[in-house]
């Protein structure tokens, strides 16, 4: 089958793409930012099934849905959006399904495996089992075995789910029982104390085994620790990483790559428990998305024709680094090109109240100077019309 993605934000087609190909009923893709142009090339490419955003500058997704139902009347339309409150009116348009992102694998299945009764195709041919097991830490522990969807671990306890994550940040190594005392159970006495840790130690051998992961923990006797052994089982960090590591030369000549890396990056490490002892490997796999995703905006920054995906990645940096001011006025600039002009005011009142209410900081002089400035022209604008 053909499939057509429409989606302005081009970090959010790449993802899709790549979930896509995993599938083995599609056998084509085409990717489209600008809506008005991915209905000018339906008419020639006549694809199979429609991957719609509805939230896009020019027209919207369920206008785009209109026009595509005239030039491509076969195609099966799929709106995939951010927001639940336009279902009704998509399927009124008669779409096939809708979806909600952040968009997941399985759910995705689903609507394929949907689409293939509905055209009365064959079933699609059960794909080869991928054995690797794997540990995601970007955002929060999951867990993934034998070709299956990510899962989240069922810890009997928090403390038990901390102490795997502290073992596996540093796995391979002899973590002495007296740190692990003094991380965990620094207010309880010593006897206390080691039934507590032997009880979570117990907890996440239990966990383990009932998730089927290859993974063990071992007592080290001889100097009072354990040590947590992955063996096989494939770290999505450290994986990530790797990949990072292959990127050679300019973006410019890799920016699919290069987006795929920035999509991978699904939060920051162990971002949703707030670990302490994580902050140092937390920051440092943020700076280096970060880093790789300054290049390519840079590299966006240099081309008139896509201040679009300049935005989008400026926008993620600041969502990551909210208070650098040279990277809050580049994204102020770029709403103003764009013609977003509320978002501008936004933006600005949005740095005013973390610098200034937040943390007590005065905004930058120039980020200052310049939304004055651009106040006082819009301002002016508006009084001449």
């Amino acid at each position: 089958m053909k499939a057509l993605l429409i989606d302005d934000e081009r970090l959010a087609l790449v993802q899709l793409e790549r979930m896509l190909r995993q599938t083995t009923e599609v056998t084509s893709i085409e990717s489209f930012q600008n809506p008005l142009h991915a209905v000018e090339q339906a008419a020639v490419l006549q694809p199979d099934i429609i991957f719609l955003d509805i939230h896009m500058p020019e027209i919207s997704g369920l206008q785009a849905a209109e026009l595509l139902s005239e030039v491509c009347p076969l195609a099966d339309i799929v709106f995939v959006t951010a927001h639940d409150e336009y279902a009704v009116q998509a399927f009124e348009l008669n779409a096939m399904d809708y979806v909600l992102k952040p968009l997941q694998m399985s759910r995705l299945q689903k609507t394929m495996d949907r689409l293939t009764k509905r055209r009365g195709l064959p079933a699609a041919p059960i794909a080869e089992i991928d054995h690797t097991q794997k540990i995601n830490c970007f955002k929060m522990l999951k867990f993934q075995s034998s070709g299956q969807q990510p899962e989240l671990p069922k810890w009997r306890t928090a403390k038990a789910q901390e102490l795997f994550a502290y073992l596996l940040h540093h796995r391979g190594q002899i973590v002495h029982k007296s740190t692990l005392l003094e991380v965990f159970y620094p207010e309880m006495d010593l006897k206390r104390a080691m039934t507590q840790l032997y009880t979570a130690i117990y907890q996440i051998r239990q966990c383990i085994q009932k998730m089927n992961m290859n993974i063990s923990i071992h007592n080290s006797s001889i100097q009072e620790g354990y040590i947590l052994d992955i063996g096989q089982v494939v770290l999505i960090t450290e994986l990530w990483e790797q990949e990072l590591s292959k990127l050679s030369g300019p973006v410019s000549g890799q920016v699919d790559r290069v987006l795929q890396l920035l999509a991978d990056y699904e939060g920051d490490y162990l971002q949703d428990y707030g670990y302490i002892w994580a902050e140092y490997e937390r920051e440092r796999l943020r700076q280096l998305w970060l880093i790789l995703a300054r290049q390519l905006g840079a590299y966006y920054l240099e081309d008139a024709h896509r201040k679009s995906d300049a935005l989008q990645i400026y926008e993620r940096i600041q969502a990551m680094d909210p208070y650098n001011e040279e990277e809050a006025l580049i994204v102020m600039r770029l709403y103003d090109e764009l013609g977003y002009y509320d978002k501008v005011t936004a933006h600005y009142e949005r740095l005013l109240q973390s610098m200034e209410k937040e943390l007590g900081i005065v905004v930058p002089q120039q980020v200052n100077l310049w939304y004055k400035k651009w106040q006082g022209n819009r301002n002016g604008r508006e009084r001449m019309q």
